[in-house]
């Protein structure tokens, strides 16, 4: 179960890779300095289009952008998460867990499986419980006015900090009812 503790670290580690990234990633020092973002405000008096989340058509054609000014890779690597939430779902090692985009969630019913955005990697899986629960310590994510934005708390290059999930997709961030942690709705 996620205790107050963890939630607040959860929460911490989310505000600390935004400000990381508006100080040394072009694009978020672009995008966030000209239009603003909330929660939190980098620029007081700028709120920012989508609460400062960008579209992932932006993000793809700007990988270059998204490297530290310290240097790093300008690749996004599309296995990245799949052994954590293979584990978080309790998929064997060998297993092929069906793989569910975001923009799929709401038709995927009861489904067992895995979150996949191809962007952004791995995000989480269905667990027994039947809600689709992120990977918390890998993963933040928020709703917007755009949709669901994603963070990766643990990545750093390229820095993927507060991407829209498929351009766009509606959705709600709760705590699972059984197990306390986070999950996503649509």
């Amino acid at each position: 179960m996620r205790t107050v503790a963890s939630g607040l670290w959860w929460r911490v580690a989310y505000r600390r890779a935004v400000t990381s990234a508006f100080r040394t990633v072009p694009l978020y020092r672009e995008v966030w300095a000209l239009s603003g973002r909330t929660d939190p405000v980098l620029v007081p008096g700028r709120t920012g289009v989508d609460g400062g989340a960008v579209r992932s058509s932006v993000v793809r054609g700007r990988l270059a952008d998204l490297v530290p000014l310290a240097g790093g890779a300008a690749v996004v690597d599309p296995t990245r998460g799949l052994d954590h939430v293979r584990s978080l779902g309790g998929f064997g090692r060998d297993a092929e867990p069906e793989v569910v985009a975001p923009d799929e969630l709401a038709r995927a019913g009861g489904k067992r499986g895995v979150l996949r955005d191809p962007l952004l990697g791995f995000l989480g899986a269905s667990r027994s419980c039947g809600e689709w629960h992120l990977d918390w310590p890998r993963v933040y994510a928020r709703a917007t006015g755009g949709g669901l934005a994603v963070t990766l708390l643990a990545h750093r290059s390229p820095m993927l900090v507060d991407v829209l999930v498929c351009d766009g997709v509606a959705g709600e961030v709760v705590a699972c009812p059984v197990h306390g942690t986070p999950v996503v709705r649509t």
